[in-house]
């Protein structure tokens, strides 16, 4: 007995087994029954994979003539869909040109037009036009994008929608945007910020163009950090403290902000913090982590010749390509992931660590590769590379401290004065060390010394010892002169005294007192009236000393939690708010 072939194009989007009467669709694998017919794999492409029928089967659900005649009837689909969709930006030829006695279309056909032809509502086209614009911003497309010729050719798939012209998308729509989202922000810091702190910097594009941004942060009533951009725009004039103090007032003001401002922070250029001192009379403080880098480009100055070695093989590595191949090449041969050579980049110091680093970890194929090099490049002594491996050691903890001092989801302040003290005893340790060369250690020696002239007076910033002192993770063990953690004890004091007072002036009456009157002989009534003579024997001042004691005897915050998460002091405090 013959076995009927399967003619259906069905078949081509399902696999079958004859054996269960079961077919699995190629594109979800979902498994379905067919029996004797195919329509239940019809309605599933129809329903799970709409575009999949449309451009195969339309509404044509006549399977007699698609198994009388299937190749015609496919061929016929085939030229009818080819032009809708498009497939370059090039005209596509009439199908009366070339075939004057071509039937009319099919329904396939009419309904492939009624899908793509489908009208939609002014408000779909806003939420479309909406998402586009969400593409471009949160992927960093480019608004061009709309002239391309293959998204033209996939938006066409989108039903009645007509993408907007370049134009449009850069104008209006993202104006509106960004009115939109400016007017949300507005209002969010209006009732959220009570007191902010601000980030400025300065820098000039590869057009020459310089341009200012300040970041505001602050902290919610619910102990959230949020930050927020209040402005990033064209600097025009010379860099002068007056003409940086006026822009900044500027933005400022129209954010209703500078009377909310406790400080600001920018790197350690003399016209930056002078036009925040002296013309806005804001507390300044400089970049921890620009600091750092000031500090270690001076200390590296003793090794600038092995540097500048360095530099030159890594950018030989850059120019050649049969040598980044020798060199990737020989790490495959060791069975080792390949990995390139890292310039250093002028304004970041920790770009030479992560150079240096890189060299020495690549170290057996960079020297078997410019041993094949006939170049004039400078050879690395085997007295160079242990310098290099050294080097990485003594600038490890620095960098570490570079990137933990970047971040912006978490406090940095209460840092500071702990980063320090660490950073000065790693490099006492590495002074006292006799393993590392004394070229190495003169390095250390430079670092230390930064350090001792940068932040010697680090301890006594009334507001890094604050923060440090409030700080669950670090409290009074941060600070290396008991002295100053002695004077910032007493300043929390005060500080509680005088909240506790200010609470203690107005006193919200008790349900109980406003309820019924006090009667003299009631022993509840009496146990009260001892309470309250209790309560009002101490002072704020002994309240505060009893509260702080109370703060500084509980444990101290690890600063990683049993899964290796950083433990966060907002939490902490949340949760310790009411105690």
């Amino acid at each position: 007995m013959s076995v009927r072939k399967n003619t259906s194009v069905i078949w081509h989007h399902f696999n079958k087994d004859t054996q269960t009467l079961k077919a699995t669709c190629n594109e979800c694998k979902d498994v379905l029954s067919y029996k004797s017919s195919s329509a239940n794999l019809k309605s599933h492409l129809r329903r799970k994979h709409p575009s999949t029928y449309l451009s195969v089967f339309g509404a044509n659900d006549q399977s007699s003539s698609t198994q009388k005649q299937p190749d015609q009837d496919e061929n016929r689909s085939r030229k009818q869909v080819e032009p809708i969709p498009g497939t370059s930006g090039s005209s596509v030829v009439s199908h009366s040109s070339l075939a004057p006695t071509a039937p009319p279309p099919t329904k396939r056909q009419k309904v492939m037009d009624s899908f793509i032809n489908k009208k939609i509502s002014v408000e779909q086209k806003k939420q479309i036009d909406s998402d586009l614009l969400d593409l471009c911003i949160d992927s960093f497309h480019p608004f061009s994008i709309v002239e391309e010729r293959a998204f033209k050719k996939f938006c066409r798939w989108i039903p009645g929608y007509t993408l907007p012209t370049r134009k449009t998308l850069s104008g209006s729509l993202l104006e509106e945007c960004y009115n939109k989202v400016e007017n949300h922000v507005r209002s969010v810091v209006a009732q959220e910020v009570e007191t902010i702190c601000i980030t400025t910097d300065l820098w000039t594009s590869r057009v020459t163009e310089s341009y200012i941004a300040v970041t505001g942060h602050y902290i919610t009533q619910d102990l959230e950090l949020k930050t927020v951009l209040l402005g990033c725009c064209r600097f025009s004039g010379s860099h002068t403290a007056l003409n940086i103090a006026s822009e900044l007032e500027i933005i400022l003001n129209r954010w209703n902000l500078k009377e909310k401002v406790n400080f600001a922070v920018s790197d350690n250029a003399a016209n930056v913090v002078k036009g925040i001192k002296e013309h806005l009379g804001i507390e300044h403080f400089g970049c921890f982590a620009h600091t750092l880098n000031l500090i270690v480009d001076d200390a590296l100055e003793l090794q600038q010749g092995l540097i500048d070695n360095i530099k030159k093989i890594v950018a030989h590595f850059k120019r050649s390509t049969v040598s980044s191949e020798r060199l990737a090449k020989y790490q495959i041969q060791q069975n080792l992931q390949p990995k390139r050579l890292i310039q250093q980049v002028e304004t970041r110091w920790n770009s030479v660590f992560y150079m240096i680093e890189r060299i020495v970890e690549l170290q057996d194929a960079v020297r078997s590769t410019l041993a094949l090099v006939d170049r004039n490049l400078p050879l690395l002594s085997s007295e160079d590379w242990t310098t290099c491996a050294q080097l990485c050691q003594i600038l490890r903890p620095f960098e570490e401290m570079t990137k933990a001092m970047s971040g912006e989801k978490y406090l940095t302040g209460s840092s500071v004065i702990i980063m320090v003290r660490c950073l000065k005893e790693s490099c006492k340790k590495i002074l006292g060390n006799t393993e590392f060369v004394s070229s190495v250690r003169d390095v250390a020696f430079n670092l230390q010394l930064g350090l001792e002239e940068r932040f010697q007076r680090v301890e006594q910033s009334g507001t890094l010892a604050l923060n440090t002192f409030l700080d669950p993770r670090f409290k009074t063990q941060a600070f290396s002169d008991t002295n100053e953690a002695a004077k910032t004890k007493e300043r929390v004091r005060k500080l509680v005294a005088a909240q506790i007072a200010k609470h203690q002036t107005n006193p919200t009456p008790s349900k109980s007192s406003t309820e019924k009157k006090t009667d003299d002989y009631s022993p509840w009534d009496i146990f009260d009236g001892l309470i309250n003579q209790n309560e009002s024997s101490a002072t704020p001042l002994s309240k505060a000393i009893k509260e702080v004691d109370m703060y500084l005897a509980d444990d101290i915050l690890l600063r990683r939690n049993a899964s290796g998460e950083w433990n966060s002091p907002f939490v902490w405090w949340k949760n310790h708010r009411h105690v």
